[in-house]
């Protein structure tokens, strides 16, 4: 089993990591991987997030630090595309493009409101932002995999709402890569 926590919208302008309950909970949660989705907006945030544990990150619209425009990760027999989601690829084409690189797990960001959607052969996750608006609690993802069994955790500071999907039709790996008019090489 591999555990996730999927952050994303930190949008910390100056200074590292807040000391809040979210983030105490990554530094007790045991997780495999960190990802952040985007908008860390600073070195020193990331920096503190690759003190914590691995890290996978990819950049937002507001990072000055150079990160990769999205990141394909193959865990448990599914595979994952991370991006932030202000490109306008993600924003009108998330399924095509997941179904370009055969995801059927989109980790994504960019409206800071948490949400699982389950599109049948794909399923979206945004963790939300860590540091919620007008300093307000956050919100992060928990995702956990397990040969094909995708456990899905929206936590917050004292709630949480959780999602559970079994086996998905097919594993990524079983899949042929289709163009969809999509050249390869192409940015996005």
């Amino acid at each position: 089993m591999i555990r996730l926590a999927v952050i994303g919208d930190t949008h910390i302008v100056n200074g590292g990591l807040p000391d809040n309950c979210l983030v105490k909970f990554i530094m007790n949660g045991h997780f495999n991987i960190i990802i952040h989705t985007g908008d860390l907006s600073n070195e020193q945030v990331l920096n503190d997030l690759r003190r914590l544990g691995e890290l996978i990150a990819v950049a937002g619209e507001s990072d000055a630090v150079p990160l990769p425009d999205k990141e394909l990760l193959d865990l448990e027999g599914l595979r994952l595309l991370i991006i932030h989601g202000h490109q306008k690829e993600a924003r009108l084409h998330l399924r095509r493009l997941a179904h370009y690189f055969n995801a059927r797990l989109v980790l994504t960001g960019h409206t800071h409101r948490a949400m699982v959607e389950n599109l049948g052969e794909l399923i979206v996750i945004n963790p939300g932002s860590l540091i919620g608006p007008n300093g307000e609690d956050g919100t992060m993802a928990i995702v956990s995999l397990d040969s094909g069994l995708i456990k899905v955790r929206i936590q917050g500071c004292g709630w949480f709402n959780e999602y559970e999907f079994g086996r998905l039709i097919t594993r990524a790996d079983e899949l042929t890569k289709p163009n969809d008019g999509v050249e390869p090489g192409s940015s996005l």
